[in-house]
């Protein structure tokens, strides 16, 4: 399954070839990896992403010079329905850098950043969870998709084909048990038509498996891993409302990582000027 999945992430990057280019304020990011793109001196990103348990992360973004972008975040589940609301342990902070522009002294844009956020639900020590039928309580604190940490991101726009490619490394910093001490990360980006954005990555490449011994402080009888070793790739689908608002929904994990029947999550993208 994961060889076919790559084998159509492979054919997907050729086939886009054949697309318009996307551009503006909003592709700094492609869903949960960075590209070399910051922000113009005084534009702004507001992100509202919508995940599972009533989940929602709330990410800022401003342009401080031509090069530099900084950005905040925070969120939790429960927001939406029922039940009680837990926030995530503190907000996350992101900075970026751009070290070259493509055509000038490179032939890719190249950026350096530090992204603190994770992704997906929030493993809180002490807390107790259900899994596979059992009630187990968690010896370390961690996000389902960790945070990229540092991380060095370049992205190439191919004119003649009309295409964004982008891809990096990361060191991420969190007590995640299964992350490797370098990572990678790929994706594409293009426009079906000058309203509609089609993205994929492929992200967390070098990740080991966490087993229920890593995390819970009683496995007994426990055999599933909490999450699978690998990458996961995630499919998105975005609508460009309007030159500043792009809504979006996302596929992600359909490599199955960390559940059988993927995640489905959707993200309101507002752009400005102050």
């Amino acid at each position: 399954m994961k060889n076919l999945l790559a084998i159509i992430f492979s054919g997907f990057v050729v086939i886009m070839g054949v697309s318009s280019l996307c551009a503006g304020q909003t592709n700094i990011n492609l869903i949960d990896t960075p590209t070399a793109n910051v922000l113009n001196k005084n534009h702004y990103n507001l992100n509202f992403r919508f995940y599972q348990e009533g989940g929602i992360l709330i990410q800022g973004m401003a342009g401080l010079t031509e090069k530099l972008t900084i950005g905040a975040s925070y969120g939790g589940v429960g927001v939406v329905g029922i039940g009680p609301i837990k926030g995530n342990p503190e907000p996350a902070f992101s900075l970026k850098y751009k070290l070259g522009e493509e055509g000038k002294n490179l032939p890719f844009a190249l950026s350096a950043g530090y992204e603190g956020q994770g992704y997906g639900k929030y493993y809180r020590q002490g807390e107790t969870i259900k899994y596979e039928g059992n009630t187990v309580t968690l010896k370390r604190s961690f996000y389902q998709i960790n945070s990229k940490g540092f991380y060095l991101s370049l992205t190439k726009k191919l004119k003649s084909m009309n295409l964004l490619v982008n891809g990096g490394i990361n060191h991420c910093l969190e007590d995640d048990p299964g992350k490797a001490g370098i990572s990678f990360f790929l994706g594409a980006e293009f426009e079906v038509t000058p309203k509609l954005l089609l993205t994929m990555e492929y992200n967390n490449g070098f990740h080991r498996e966490i087993k229920p011994e890593d995390v819970f402080q009683n496995s007994s009888g426990i055999e599933q891993p909490l999450r699978k070793a690998g990458g996961e790739i995630n499919l998105g689908l975005k609508l460009r409302y309007s030159p500043s608002l792009i809504l979006e929904i996302d596929f992600k994990d359909l490599t199955g990582r960390y559940a059988d029947s993927g995640n489905r999550t959707f993200q309101i993208i507002y752009s400005g000027e102050f």
